[in-house]
């Protein structure tokens, strides 16, 4: 979207994807095209305010992840070494009780 300089005037076009092709659609000049402007500036800035929460949101779930996998990682410790101590091997992925102590 933008003002483009023809001559001794200023125009608003909005411009438009279609396919591989961007379009330029002519808005016109004046008070209209200024609000137009104004509208999409306002439309711009919502939209960046609404990517930058969502951001946040996933650097907050990302940090929640990454505490979640250490604790985790920690309880795997903690389990392992109780089941060992205890006389417990691990068979396959299981837990066992050693036969013969």
């Amino acid at each position: 979207m933008a003002w483009e300089q023809r001559r001794e005037r200023s125009y608003y076009y909005l411009k438009m994807r279609e396919g591989a092709r961007v379009r330029s659609v002519y808005v016109g000049r004046g008070d209209l095209a200024q609000t137009c402007a104004e509208t999409a500036e306002d439309c711009r800035q919502e939209q960046e305010c609404l990517r930058a929460h969502k951001r946040q949101a996933r650097q907050a779930e990302a940090d929640i992840d990454r505490q979640l996998k250490d604790a985790e990682a920690m309880l795997a410790t903690v389990v392992n070494t109780t089941l060992c101590a205890a006389g417990y091997h691990k068979h396959k992925g299981q837990w066992r009780r050693k036969r013969h102590a």
